[in-house]
């Protein structure tokens, strides 16, 4: 489908979004930055979280490197948590092919 120039989409930020989840979401917009635009929406909890990452108050406003930033600490998040999980497959993968 192509879209008229000056067309906006609707990015919705939910909890635990990653920065390839969010950049997935902006990318659909094929001319992103040439005639297309993002506005971004979020739950009330989203936004505590996005303005407690970036210290702003709930008076303060929000732009969109608060939320790259936010986006890219629940990225070392995710990582953090899926660490273990990804050491666990590697080793049963490296005994798996040893045993061929």
């Amino acid at each position: 489908v192509k879209l008229p120039s000056g067309f906006r989409a609707a990015v919705t930020l939910g909890p635990r979004v990653t920065k390839d989840r969010l950049t997935q979401g902006c990318m659909r917009m094929r001319k992103l930055g040439n005639g297309h635009s993002v506005v971004f929406f979020a739950p009330i909890e989203v936004d505590r979280s996005i303005r407690s990452a970036a210290q702003k108050a709930d008076h303060d406003g929000v732009d969109v490197a608060d939320i790259l930033h936010w986006a890219m600490l629940e990225t070392c998040t995710d990582i953090q948590m899926r660490a273990s999980q990804w050491i666990e497959q590697g080793s049963d993968f490296k005994m798996r092919h040893s045993a061929w």
